[in-house]
C-alpha cells in the first residue's frame, strides 16, 4: 500500500572518490641557476680546494645588514642566483636593496668568506633546491651562517614578559659549537624556508650551520638591523675593520630601511 522504489545509496566518500578519479597534473618547481660574472670566477670555485665560510642573508633586515656593513668597499660581486620566473627590477645604485636579486659576493681581503644576499622571498618548496645549488657550487664549505628573520607575532614563548623586538634567537645543527653565548630559539617555535633547508642539508653533509633569527615588527627599524652586529662580530671578528665605526654605516642603514618601508607601505611586495 505504501510501496516505493528503493534508490541506490551513494557512498559517503563520493567527493573523495571523484577527486581521486581526476587526472593529477604535476607542476615542475622552477630550479635556480647561478651565473658567474666571468669565467675566471667560475673555474676558480669549481676547482677550489680551500675551505669556505658562507653567510646567507634573507630578504629585509638581514640583507640590509650585509649591504650596509660590507658591500660598498669590502665585497666583490662574483655571481647571481636567479629563477626564470623572478624578473629583476631596475633600481638606483643607492636602492639596491629593492632590486629583488640574489647576489653572491666574496670578501676582498678574507677570500674564504662568501656572502649571499637573497632579496626575494623563496617559497618553502624552492629552498632545498636553492641550498643544494649553493653547496654544490662552492666546495669544501666549513660553516654556513644564515641571517634570517621572524615576525614578532609568530614568536611563541611561555614567558609572557619576553623582551620586545628587536631581539635575536639562534638555532644550529650538531656540528656548530655555540661558543658565542647565543640564545637558542625556544622549542615551541619552528623554522622554515632557507633556515630549515640549510640546517638540514648541512647536517647531512657534516657541515657546521647556524641560523640567527631576528624578531622584528612589520615596520622595519634600525634597531632590527643592528641587532645582527654583535653576533656576526663575535663569530667572524676578522671581518670588522677597526676603522669601521657604527656611526659611519648608520646612514646607509637608514637609507635602505626608509626605501624598504616606503615600498611596503605602497603595497609593492616582491
Amino acid at each position: 500500500m505504501f510501496g516505493f522504489e528503493i534508490q541506490p545509496v551513494r557512498s559517503r566518500n563520493w567527493e573523495i572518490e571523484e577527486e581521486e578519479d581526476q587526472e593529477v597534473v604535476s607542476v615542475e618547481i622552477p630550479k635556480p641557476s647561478i651565473s658567474f660574472i666571468n669565467d675566471d670566477y667560475k673555474s676558480e670555485f669549481y676547482s677550489n680546494n680551500d675551505t669556505l665560510n658562507i653567510i646567507v642573508s634573507t630578504n629585509g633586515s638581514p640583507s640590509i645588514f650585509i649591504k650596509g656593513c660590507f658591500e660598498s668597499n669590502q665585497l666583490d660581486e662574483i655571481a647571481d642566483i636567479s629563477y626564470i620566473d623572478i624578473k629583476p627590477l631596475k633600481t638606483t645604485n643607492s636602492n639596491t636593496v629593492l632590486n629583488n636579486k640574489c647576489t653572491v659576493y666574496r670578501h676582498k681581503v678574507e677570500k674564504s668568506m662568501i656572502f649571499i644576499t637573497v632579496q626575494y622571498d623563496l617559497p618553502s618548496e624552492r629552498c632545498f633546491g636553492f641550498t643544494e645549488l649553493v653547496l654544490n657550487t662552492f666546495k669544501n664549505v666549513s660553516q654556513v651562517l644564515v641571517l634570517d628573520k621572524l615576525l614578532s607575532t609568530h614568536y611563541l614563548s611561555q614567558d609572557y614578559t619576553h623582551p620586545t623586538p628587536p631581539f635575536t634567537r639562534a638555532i644550529f645543527n650538531s656540528f656548530f659549537k655555540n661558543n658565542y653565548s647565543l640564545t637558542p630559539l625556544e622549542s615551541s617555535n619552528i623554522i622554515e624556508n632557507l633556515s630549515a633547508s640549510f640546517l638540514t642539508i648541512c647536517q647531512v653533509r657534516n657541515i657546521s650551520a647556524c641560523s640567527i633569527l631576528n624578531l622584528y615588527e612589520p615596520h622595519l627599524n634600525i634597531e632590527s638591523v643592528q641587532s645582527f652586529t654583535p653576533i656576526v662580530k663575535s663569530i667572524y671578528p676578522h671581518l670588522f675593520n677597526s676603522s669601521l665605526k657604527q656611526e659611519d654605516i648608520t646612514p646607509q642603514f637608514k637609507l635602505m630601511i626608509n626605501a624598504l618601508n616606503k615600498r611596503n607601505d605602497k603595497g609593492m611586495y616582491m
